[in-house]
């Protein structure tokens, strides 16, 4: 009966003895629940982004509208370089051809070719601003063959007119105007390498960098 009372005793004290220690694992562990709690709230959704992801902004369209583009210059750009190196190896087959057809089809190509090169070299040329000495000299290469395209161009839809209503089936001609549309066909190349190089090598136009707005009227080259 002794011993009963004993262990029983020594059985009361222990758990008195453990009941602080249990406690403060519990409050411990109560604790760290609520931390994490709180760190896992949802921050509130602002307005702002609530519109991006519904895509009403126009930053959020894939198709950017015209009026995003600093400049429309690179979008015009394209139709002359391929509508004169195309018309240039048209008139490389006519020469051996001499089909009345194509001259219609070199003519078409030339003349809308002229039309862009224009349009991208008189109105839609991009103004700069703060180039850097090495774009300035890239820029005065991408200009002058520009210029060269435009001459060019413009000679070979004149020389395919008079090939078209006065000198008809003249091999000795089409030979000529091949040399004229050849020599544009390398300028709007050229023209096409320096543009490349100020913009993938020089960083002019990406995002508008260096160009000027389209309304300002203080334009420097």
């Amino acid at each position: 009966m002794g011993k009963i009372l004993f262990i029983f005793l020594v059985m009361t004290i222990n758990s008195d003895a453990q009941q602080p220690d249990d406690d403060h694992y519990h409050h411990n562990h109560t604790d760290e629940l609520m931390e994490q709690v709180d760190s896992s709230k949802v921050h509130p959704v602002k307005e702002e982004d609530v519109s991006m992801n519904n895509g009403d902004s126009h930053k959020n369209s894939v198709k950017a509208e015209l009026d995003d583009f600093p400049n429309l210059h690179p979008l015009v750009v394209h139709f002359p370089i391929v509508l004169l190196l195309f018309g240039a190896i048209l008139q490389l087959i006519q020469i051996f051809i001499l089909k009345r057809n194509m001259d219609w089809v070199i003519l078409l190509l030339v003349g809308v070719g002229f039309i862009g090169a224009y349009i991208a070299a008189v109105y839609a040329h991009p103004h700069t601003h703060d180039l850097t000495e090495m774009a300035k000299q890239v820029l005065d290469q991408h200009d002058k063959y520009a210029d060269w395209t435009l001459w060019s161009s413009a000679i070979a839809a004149t020389l395919k007119l008079v090939s078209l209503f006065l000198l008809k089936k003249n091999r000795i001609f089409e030979i000529l105007v091949f040399l004229v549309l050849a020599f544009s066909a390398y300028s709007v190349s050229e023209a096409g390498h320096y543009g490349s190089q100020l913009v993938y090598i020089e960083g002019v136009g990406p995002q508008g960098e260096y160009l000027e707005s389209e309304n300002n009227e203080a334009h420097s080259h």
